[in-house]
């Protein structure tokens, strides 16, 4: 690549897309100093996949932006549209992952899906799926549920139990019939809707009534089986997806002074707005809680909003953030909510 390329390119922030001789991009990348940070893809200090990178590169198209906040978005945005070969964050859409059950099977499975069927009774909303499987896990060491991959038993193609079955880990939905597995099975539904405490307070009486029946052994498998669903009960209690909800997402860079306020409303982003200091809030306050609260239609700033950040995939997103659920604040309140959340959310990133 010619290296007078490089020399015309500002040393400003802004986003800078490397492309091969076919013009397929390879890379996308953010600065606040976009001169310096190219020029460095061409030390011969740097690793292998760097230096491979460098000899694929024919063309650096620059994207300004006016500072290293709004650099962040773009590159997001950059790396939605293009998914460059190069880039290993930020190019995969995140689903939450469910754990599924389908009842209206004569025997119903339980398993985890980012994409559940229409049919399907979907709990919880995990980021990941190996969340959502020690989420399983646990279930099934309280009520003998299943944590193979079969979905559905009724189907009559299984040959065989597996060797949960035969240790008393799994009721054999897949072999036998019984009211045992779907009456556990409600159980475990109802303690993933939300009924913690009725499990958790029948787990207890259960466990002392055995501790006064003598029957120690079965006591200390309850005991185990509490305190396994107590720490599954604080997963249940804040992994619930912000469905139906109205919701504000504060989201700052990292060294920024400014931040960014997005309004979500059933999931689907409705307006944003950014703040360049927190002392600019205050301007911007009374206009915003009005849109909050009388907005009808997805305003055009925020058309690829929805892409860019879906509320279920923040967490990727390099910068700090912050929700705060409004569902249920009034107009009166909301004002107060938003200055002090936003204050904490200031300080908290100093």
């Amino acid at each position: 690549m010619d290296k007078s390329i490089i020399n015309s390119l500002p040393n400003t922030p802004g986003c800078y897309v490397f492309s091969d001789t076919a013009g397929s991009c390879l890379y996308v990348g953010k600065s606040k100093r976009v001169r310096n940070r190219v020029r460095s893809y061409f030390n011969k200090s740097n690793p292998p996949k760097i230096i491979k990178l460098a000899k694929l590169i024919a063309h650096v198209e620059y994207r300004p932006a006016p500072d290293e906040l709004s650099a962040l978005y773009l590159e997001h945005s950059l790396i939605k549209t293009y998914r460059p070969p190069f880039n290993s964050q930020m190019k995969k859409d995140p689903h939450p992952h469910y754990i599924c059950i389908e009842w209206d099977r004569a025997k119903p499975g339980i398993y985890i899906s980012d994409r559940p069927g229409p049919k399907a009774t979907r709990y919880g909303g995990f980021t990941s799926a190996h969340d959502a499987k020690e989420a399983i896990t646990q279930l099934s060491r309280t009520w003998a549920t299943p944590i193979c991959e079969r979905c559905h038993f009724d189907k009559g193609q299984i040959i065989r139990s597996c060797l949960n079955m035969h240790i008393g880990r799994c009721h054999g939905p897949c072999m036998q019939d019984g009211p045992a597995y779907r009456e556990n099975l409600l159980k475990a539904a109802a303690f993933m809707q939300g009924r913690n405490k009725q499990a958790l307070s029948a787990m207890a009486q259960e466990m002392k009534q055995a501790a006064g029946d003598m029957d120690f052994e079965k006591a200390a498998r309850l005991r185990d089986a509490y305190k396994e669903l107590k720490y599954l009960h604080r997963r249940f209690s804040y992994r619930v997806p912000f469905a139906n909800r109205r919701v504000c997402v504060l989201i700052k860079g990292y060294n920024e002074p400014g931040f960014l306020l997005l309004y979500y409303k059933n999931n689907q982003p409705r307006q944003a707005i950014g703040v360049s200091a927190p002392d600019d809030w205050p301007a911007k306050r009374d206009d915003f809680v009005n849109m909050v609260l009388n907005i009808s239609k997805t305003t055009d700033n925020t058309a690829d909003l929805g892409k860019i950040y879906p509320s279920a995939a923040t967490q990727e997103i390099r910068a700090r953030k912050l929700f705060m659920d409004i569902t249920k604040t009034s107009k009166a309140r909301l004002a107060s909510r938003l200055d002090k959340a936003i204050m904490r959310f200031i300080e908290s990133n100093h």
